[in-house]
């Protein structure tokens, strides 16, 4: 084999890297549009409690022998990972949904005449989109930690979930504008609907 071999495939394995890197940012900062009916089916559950109760059980764990940390860690990062996922299903299906909102607006009509609804799915276009990014990000960290043997960082991951959660919240009330239809369909594949206010205002499993 020529020594120049290597060099001579350089080129296409860089145009291969370019053309992932430019399909991977379209499919978050552009994805494609999709209508409010058929992202309900790719929504999942948001059970925070839950992945909030573990990774509490995992920081008393910690105390443990070395095996059994290591044992705890591994579970901590398939227990996050996995709803991490969820998070980032849900978010580009909603990023998609807005999308079609987005084409709804015509092209030629000045900003200053938007309805609000209209000034609403753009604010949510952008909030989303940064959302994406943040959780691209999570995942890398989140795989980077793991390989190392390291415990998720519990801190980040809280200020992940609320923004997550304060975009959810967003998203149920511009379905709510649409109709109490979607807006009740949207609760129930969020798993929101197990959820029932008590007194004082918090929130506890019905």
């Amino acid at each position: 084999m020529s020594l120049l071999s290597p060099f001579l495939v350089l080129p296409e394995a860089v145009m291969v890297l370019v053309l992932l890197a430019a399909a991977f940012y379209k499919n978050i900062e552009f994805p494609s549009a999709l209508v409010w009916g058929k992202i309900l089916k790719k929504l999942g559950p948001m059970r925070a409690h839950h992945v909030l109760e573990h990774n509490k059980k995992v920081e008393d764990e910690e105390a443990g022998n070395w095996h059994a940390r290591w044992r705890a860690r591994r579970q901590h990062f398939r227990v996050n990972w996995g709803y991490l996922s969820v998070e980032t299903q849900n978010t580009s299906a909603f990023l998609r949904a807005l999308r079609f909102e987005k084409q709804k607006i015509k092209s030629t009509k000045p900003g200053l005449k938007y309805a609000p609804l209209e000034v609403a799915v753009l604010a949510l276009i952008e909030e989303a989109t940064d959302l994406r990014w943040e959780q691209v990000r999570w995942q890398f960290i989140l795989q980077f930690r793991s390989r190392l043997g390291l415990k998720v960082d519990k801190e980040t991951f809280n200020v992940l979930l609320a923004h997550y959660k304060f975009f959810e919240e967003h998203m149920l009330a511009l379905a709510l504008a649409e109709g109490q239809w979607l807006h009740q369909m949207l609760m129930e594949r969020l798993g929101l609907t197990e959820w029932r206010v008590i007194e004082g205002g918090q929130e506890e499993p019905a």
